[in-house]
């Protein structure tokens, strides 16, 4: 209990520090307009994802002597995947490509309505104007940035948060409810709509990985999502046009 604990205060005082450079960063993005700031800001970002929720993951899994659960789910979720259908096998299969293909559908369709639209009349659901990017360079930085986004969020908040939590409080309803809080939280820069709307985005991936069991699967479609809004919708809105 006290290895747990110990990495569970750690791994919180990590993310209380990604959200207040989340916060200084997306301050930093609407008050410098030059891109080459821009894309320092996105490159920060990148690099505070792999200190703050990378590292922490990885060192703390091996310290629990748990680096198995990168490819498969630990059992102490087995309580809370009593209550969602679970899929393997052939069933595991039909699904991944059912959601494989709904993820292609909405982001070809999101790609023909930004296209019909040309950029005109998109507002995003939550805060996120300034942070879209302008430019081919900002175009790049942004798709690096949402990979990382994919990969190492759901690394965090989707396993090692919730392994660290349940393991303190036995309860792996509780982890989840806490982790997914936290999740939708460390988007406040984004505003109460964006917090809204990554809590749902979050409760949604833990349920793929839940009963998948594919982490992977969640770092893919978290990864699509952000793709879509950072890099696809602002490329046909005209971003690639722009030096």
């Amino acid at each position: 209990m006290i290895v747990p604990m110990a990495l569970l205060l750690l791994t919180l005082g990590a993310l209380r520090w990604f959200l207040k450079g989340d916060l200084r960063g997306y301050r930093r993005v609407k008050r410098r307009p030059d891109t080459a700031s821009r894309q320092r800001t996105y490159r920060l970002w990148i690099g505070k994802a792999g200190i703050g929720f990378v590292l922490p993951a990885l060192v703390g899994l091996a310290l629990l002597g748990r680096l198995d659960a990168l490819v498969t789910i630990p059992v102490e979720f087995d309580d809370l995947r009593l209550w969602l259908p679970t899929f393997e096998g052939e069933d595991r299969a039909a699904l991944l490509g059912l959601m494989g293909g709904g993820a292609l559908g909405g982001l070809v369709l999101g790609a023909l309505f930004a296209m019909w639209r040309g950029g005109r009349g998109q507002k995003p659901i939550a805060n996120v104007g300034s942070l879209l990017p302008r430019n081919r360079p900002e175009l790049a930085h942004a798709a690096v940035m949402a990979i990382a986004a994919g990969i190492s969020e759901e690394l965090a908040f989707r396993l090692f948060l919730p392994l660290l939590l349940v393991l303190v409080t036995g309860n792996a309803v509780v982890a989840f409810g806490i982790a997914i809080a936290l999740f939708g939280a460390m988007h406040r820069y984004q505003g109460w709509a964006g917090v809204i709307a990554t809590t749902i985005v979050g409760a949604l991936m833990a349920a793929v990985y839940l009963m998948t069991g594919s982490l992977w699967l969640a770092m893919l479609l978290h990864a699509l999502i952000d793709l879509n809004s950072l890099v696809l919708r602002p490329a046909l809105g005209g971003a690639w046009r722009a030096a």
